[in-house]
């Protein structure tokens, strides 16, 4: 799994490649926390690079969420693949994330 980072206006947008599972989930927690703590308060994952995520990569996402919450930062979603989409709506999690098509549509959520 690959992590970069990148602004566009005052969102920052997490991308992130690869699978994301027990072996590598940690790390992908560290740094959204670690942005969170720095007081990003816009905070969007790109998942479009993502082909497999099981219950730890949703598990950290959750954990994410709630830490967004406690620090009022917006924490949202965009790009999830067929695969990874399925397990979100089969766990009920696609009504507890804002989740977003594209890029575009999710940078403009910010604005309202």
């Amino acid at each position: 799994m690959e992590i970069a980072t990148r602004e566009e206006k005052d969102v920052l947008i997490i991308d992130v490649s690869g699978d994301v599972d027990a072996t590598n989930s940690q790390s992908l927690k560290t740094k959204i926390h670690e942005e969170i703590e720095d007081n990003k308060a816009k905070i969007l994952i790109n998942l479009s690079e993502v082909p497999y995520m099981d219950s730890a990569g949703l598990g950290l996402l959750v954990s994410c969420l709630k830490r967004a919450n406690q620090h009022f930062s917006d924490l949202k979603l965009f790009g999830l693949r067929e695969e990874v989409k399925s397990v979100f709506t089969l766990t009920r999690l696609d009504k507890v994330f804002q989740i977003f098509e594209d890029e575009e549509t999710a940078l403009k959520s910010f604005q309202n």
